[in-house]
């Protein structure tokens, strides 16, 4: 499947608001267009309304024959794009006085006030005035040609300067456009030169627009989780490489031993010492997994609320057999109706590894507890044991990989490790103390999961 091409969201960009501002110029345009040709009418019906009452005064007036003279010399030198003509009615016989020059005869039926006739082979507009004592009746006319000329001449002059400035206003959208992304392609060069073998955040100092912000602050937040992602790769491969090393330097040599043996006897306590060393191994490389499988995750949503005593009690009795066949008790107090909001999975895990931890560090025949309480502050699930215990300066380093306590064991120093990151990404708290107390007054080791309060909105 090809992959699709590439697009300049600039040009994307200028196009369309340059195209938007053209279409409403041009709508704007024709509303200015039409709105100019009623203001043409309305001028040139005023015009044709001072012309006639201008000519009905001075006809009226008794100066026809010197403003005949006047007009025959102005029109020689001006033309004037009105035609009329002055009637005179007395005695009951009436007849043209004053026409204008270079013109035609009209209709003798153009009535009083405005109208509209043919007049040689085009449409004009008319309008016709008489005096009080209806002696005298001027008519003056203009061609719709003429007008309509006129219209388009005041509409070309507000719509040529428009379209004169559209190339300057897309030149103008393209600068604007090109400097408002100019913070996009400043991440985009910060994201081109990262380096795969060694990731950094983008520079946060610089100010960025609040649309591109949070694609600035989502591409560090993924960097972020990549180089984690990265690290956690890089140490587990280092420490199972380092863990893996001696116990496989261990089989090899048991397994030269059995090789040489001269006697059954020794051939046989070679072989179970192979098999004890592949026991250990089998267990190292399943915390191995378990701890890889936990570390990349993310829990991005909320899980549904549980109720911790089901799991205690599957989980407890899964490793019931491996405390009896060390003489060890398990006592468990879980009473229903605590709620946590966590991963079951995840839950069954952290249990197992703690039961377990209990288990191989407190020695044959001890006492384990396991105990789930609920406060106002939430519910704790303790593990607690009578064994030897471990220090107090010691246990805060506990939750480190491949960290053991102080006494022999066939363990590997992965269970709280794997425990404190389930806390850390359950919003949990992994608390290592004093357990249950020994014949001698010391007391065993304990560790406590604090979950907080689950959502009482949030319905399993």
């Amino acid at each position: 499947m090809s992959a699709t091409p590439p697009y300049s969201l600039r040009r994307r960009l200028v196009w369309l608001l340059t195209s938007t501002v053209a279409m409403i110029w041009l709508l704007s345009a024709l509303v200015v267009y039409q709105r100019s040709l009623g203001e043409a009418d309305e001028l040139l019906d005023a015009q044709l309304t001072q012309v006639a009452d201008t000519l009905l005064a001075i006809v009226a007036g008794g100066e026809v024959e010197h403003f005949v003279e006047e007009l025959e010399d102005h029109a020689q030198r001006y033309p004037v794009p009105i035609a009329f003509e002055v009637w005179r009615n007395k005695h009951g016989e009436t007849r043209r006085l004053v026409t204008s020059p270079g013109h035609r005869g009209f209709d003798t039926d153009i009535i009083a006030g405005f109208s509209e006739h043919p007049h040689l082979g085009a449409r004009w507009r008319f309008y016709a005035v008489q005096d009080n004592d209806a002696e005298y009746r001027v008519v003056v006319g203009q061609a719709h040609a003429a007008r309509e000329s006129l219209a388009r001449g005041i509409g070309l002059s507000l719509l040529i300067p428009a379209v004169l400035a559209l190339p300057l206003m897309a030149l103008a959208v393209w600068w604007g456009v090109g400097r408002s992304l100019r913070p996009v392609e400043a991440v985009a060069r910060q994201v081109g030169a990262l380096d795969a073998q060694a990731l950094a955040p983008l520079d946060e100092s610089a100010p960025l627009p609040s649309e591109i912000a949070p694609l600035h602050a989502a591409f560090n937040a993924l960097i972020r989780r990549v180089a984690e992602a990265f690290e956690n790769e890089r140490r587990f491969t280092a420490d199972a490489a380092h863990e893996l090393r001696t116990p496989l330097a261990a089989l090899k040599v048991q397994a030269q031993v059995a090789l040489r043996a001269q006697t059954t006897d020794s051939q046989q306590r070679a072989l179970v010492q192979v098999i004890a060393g592949v026991d250990r191994m089998t267990h190292l490389v399943e915390q191995l997994l378990t701890l890889a499988r936990v570390d990349p995750q993310r829990q991005d949503t909320v899980p549904h609320p549980l109720d911790p005593a089901e799991i205690i009690a599957a989980v407890c009795a899964e490793l019931l057999p491996q405390a009896r066949s060390r003489n060890q008790s398990l006592a468990v107090d879980a009473t229903p109706g605590c709620r946590v909001a966590v991963m079951a999975t995840w839950l069954q895990i952290a249990l197992r590894n703690l039961i377990d931890n209990a288990l191989r560090y407190a020695g044959e025949g001890a006492h384990i507890e396991i105990r789930l309480s609920r406060s106002q502050s939430g519910c704790a699930l303790r593990v607690a044991d009578d064994g030897p215990g471990v220090a107090p300066d010691l246990r805060s380093q506990l939750s480190a990989r491949f960290v053991r306590g102080e006494t022999e064991s066939e363990g590997c120093g992965l269970g709280l490790s794997i425990v404190a990151r389930i806390a850390a990404l359950s919003n949990a708290r992994l608390e290592l103390g004093e357990g249950l107390p020994r014949e001698t007054g010391a007391k065993g080791f304990s560790a406590t999961l604090h979950f907080n309060p689950a959502d009482p909105g949030v319905e399993a």
